[in-house]
């Protein structure tokens, strides 16, 4: 039996006589099912659709985009699937019957092809269904958690099946290195797309303080088994895309971002450079592999350095010496002296003093 809402819409409207000479039905239809969407019991929902694309066809993908609604409203582990969904889509990473050099993915993968129109009854693409449905999510956080679990599996995805030397696919282990590592920065792409669209600076900056740090915080042995040891390096390659591109979308590269957020950026910033100072000095213990631990700290600066400067004078002059101080102990001199040159004239003295060291 359908709520009262959903009796009241049906009865009122599954009789109209409906063609094309009519769509004014459709806005007066489609605004009572949107409201009885986001408010009905979902189980409710796929009643009244399964009615409405029997009656209109051409309606399809806005039923199912409505319905849908309420499911990701109230299901933590549909929105989980959705997200893996757009993840697969857009990488075409799974299609047995195709090399995934082949198949059909990216933009097309991610949000249908524009031939849909066509067809009687088109899938809805699992982009699209995401940008429908992002907006009702309750537990964000959620979210957070669920694209920087995916973000890393897909990285270590990418680099078992492309960076071999036994790849049958590619002739060279080094191109096959290097289009893992693009294919890996597309992943973070897609990451810190969804993640910004589903909570903007709320989750960027939950992704900086907590999150993030969590998760290298965090010890994942039991889950993952035997990693090689270049998947390990492509995770920590992927969070520091991740992190920066989801700044970048947020509050920009410029030094002259908009007025509300630039004190916002500073200080998460500041931040989470102080977090990762704490962990090269030795006060905080990972839980993370070493080789992800590494790679993430040397990507991020190096990105910082190259795409985000302005960002970096905002960190106080102590935490950019000890930053430096770590990447010369893993004997990245030229990437921590760029990073005392780019923190302006307050870091200049730590930039001499590690020129004499050097040399």
């Amino acid at each position: 039996m359908l709520p009262l809402p959903m009796a009241a819409l049906v009865s009122l409207t599954i009789t109209f006589k409906l063609d094309k000479r009519l769509e004014y039905i459709h806005a007066v239809a489609g605004t009572s099912l949107a409201n009885c969407a986001s408010s009905c019991p979902w189980p409710s929902m796929p009643i009244i659709g399964s009615l409405w694309v029997q009656k209109v066809r051409r309606w399809h993908n806005f039923i199912v985009g409505s319905c849908s609604l309420s499911v990701f409203r109230q299901d933590k582990e549909a929105v989980a699937q959705l997200l893996r969904s757009c993840f697969t889509s857009f990488l075409g990473l799974f299609h047995v019957s195709k090399s995934p050099l082949a198949s059909q993915n990216g933009v097309v993968g991610l949000l249908g092809d524009i031939n849909w129109a066509h067809c009687v009854c088109p899938s809805i693409a699992p982009g699209l269904l995401y940008l429908r449905s992002c907006r009702t999510i309750h537990n964000v956080q959620y979210v957070n958690h669920v694209i920087i679990g995916l973000v890393a599996e897909f990285a270590r995805e990418l680099a078992s099946r492309w960076a071999s030397k036994d790849s049958q696919q590619l002739k060279s282990s080094q191109s096959s290195l290097a289009l893992a590592t693009t294919k890996v920065k597309e992943v973070a792409t897609l990451g810190a797309s969804l993640l910004c669209v589903t909570g903007g600076i709320q989750l960027v900056q939950e992704l900086y303080q907590e999150t993030l740090p969590t998760w290298l915080l965090s010890t994942r042995e039991e889950k993952l088994g035997e990693v090689s040891s270049v998947s390990r390096i492509m995770e920590g390659y992927a969070m520091a895309y991740l992190l920066v591109l989801s700044g970048s979308f947020i509050w920009g590269l410029g030094a002259r971002p908009p007025s509300w957020t630039f004190s916002i950026r500073a200080r998460i910033v500041r931040t989470h450079l102080d977090f990762l100072a704490g962990v090269l000095e030795g006060n905080i213990s990972l839980g993370c592999d070493p080789a992800t631990w590494k790679s993430y700290v040397s990507c991020l600066v190096g990105l910082l350095v190259s795409l985000a400067p302005t960002w970096i004078r905002d960190v106080k002059r102590e935490t950019l010496r000890k930053l430096a101080n770590g990447l010369r102990g893993w004997h990245e001199c030229e990437l921590a002296l760029s990073l005392l040159e780019k923190g302006g004239p307050a870091t200049l003295g730590s930039a001499a003093e590690l020129v004499n060291v050097i040399n």
